[in-house]
């Protein structure tokens, strides 16, 4: 005979299943969880509208782009400093008489998006009052996102235009004429495609217009096309890009715009590309940089420093975007560009700012024997 313990028989007390009988039904199961959908749970979460309100008196604002600028200050590198090194080590320098630009421009400058496409209906978009998922964020509101940090870090107005379909042209048609009418009202005009993005959030465009000799007479700047056969002009030139764009204003860079929105209308064969690639990229390169053609009317910025992209060709691309990363057939890239590039700066930011004040928040106690008997050691 096994005898068994007064423990082992409360054991068996504790594991009887329970009497089940009519008058004692079981409990029924909680109820699943229920699932919305992801960008409607998401609403909810909008953030306190007061939150965006001026605070104090009026004269001092606690609003995000104040705050941006102070958060990156440490981190800005000065436009004057010649030497910059990027996050994957490459250094370059520019030419002490190439500094013309010693000072931030601000509010002079405006980057600005334009797109036919936009509207508030579509989720995980700049104009729905959703707030994003970062997990499912397509590339065109990455690309925004961007250039909207980037504006705010340094300073610089920004601008997100839903443009009108152009007559009888393809949608990117738009963009010449948007930016003619935004020269009007700063002097600086940053115009880019939703998928070129800024690669290093630190460095201000007065440095990179430096490094590209951007002089005070230049109209605009453009980067090189892929050397490609297909991107050279009639007269055996690599086309520009027209996906990132530096424009100056003043007279002759409103009628340089003028007639490159006009190209197609008044320039004999022009109208071949209102839909036929790469549209009003060739009609520059094929026509109005001919028409514009002083020593420093049209800056071209070296194609490995502002298109092409580190995904292409599995990153051995001749062309990978240096500073303005333009992911024209890896879109859905750009998230991940922004991600990094936030993600590197606050990394370094908190870092930096763990040292100045490590005096306060680290404490050596490796010497210590235990247990201890006085506490920990003060720095």
């Amino acid at each position: 005979m096994v005898k068994t313990s007064a423990g082992d028989a409360n054991d068996n007390v504790l594991h009887r299943k329970p009497t089940v009988s009519p008058s004692n039904p079981p409990s029924p199961p909680p109820p699943a969880p229920q699932t919305t959908d992801t960008f409607s749970a998401n609403c909810h979460k909008k953030s306190r509208p007061e939150a965006y309100k001026q605070h104090g008196n009026g004269t001092e604002s606690l609003a995000l782009p104040k705050l941006m600028v102070e958060l990156w200050k440490p981190l800005v590198h000065p436009i004057t400093e010649r030497v910059f090194v990027t996050d994957k080590g490459e250094r370059f320098e520019v030419p002490i008489d190439q500094v013309r630009w010693k000072k931030p421009l601000g509010k002079r400058v405006v980057i600005v998006d334009t797109d036919t496409r936009l509207d508030g209906k579509t989720e995980n978009t700049m104009l729905n009052e959703c707030p994003l998922d970062f997990t499912t964020l397509p590339g065109r509101t990455g690309g925004h996102l961007n250039h909207y940090i980037y504006a705010m870090i340094h300073g610089y107005d920004y601008r997100l235009v839903r443009a009108a379909d152009y007559p009888n042209r393809h949608g990117t048609w738009v963009k010449p004429a948007i930016t003619k009418e935004a020269l009007k009202t700063h002097d600086f005009v940053i115009s880019l495609d939703s998928d070129a993005v800024f690669t290093h959030l630190d460095l201000p465009l007065e440095w990179l217009m430096n490094l590209w000799d951007y002089r005070p007479e230049t109209l605009v700047a453009m980067a090189y096309d892929l050397d490609w056969e297909q991107d050279y002009d009639p007269q055996g030139n690599l086309i520009l890009n027209t996906g990132f764009v530096i424009a100056q204003a003043s007279q002759r860079t409103q009628h340089m715009f003028q007639r490159w929105e006009d190209c197609p209308r008044s320039i004999p064969g022009c109208d071949h590309w209102n839909f036929k690639w790469a549209h009003e990229q060739s009609a520059f390169s094929y026509y109005i940089r001919y028409e514009f053609n002083r020593t420093h009317d049209v800056k071209s910025i070296p194609c490995n420093q502002a298109n092409g992209n580190e995904f292409t060709l599995d990153g051995n691309g001749e062309c990978k975007g240096v500073f303005v990363s333009h992911n024209w057939k890896h879109k859905h890239k750009t998230p991940e560009l922004l991600s990094r590039s936030i993600m590197t700066s606050l990394a370094r930011r908190v870092h930096g700012q763990f040292h100045h004040d490590i005096k306060d928040l680290y404490i050596d106690a490796s010497k210590e024997t235990y247990p201890i008997a006085d506490g920990l050691p003060k720095q």
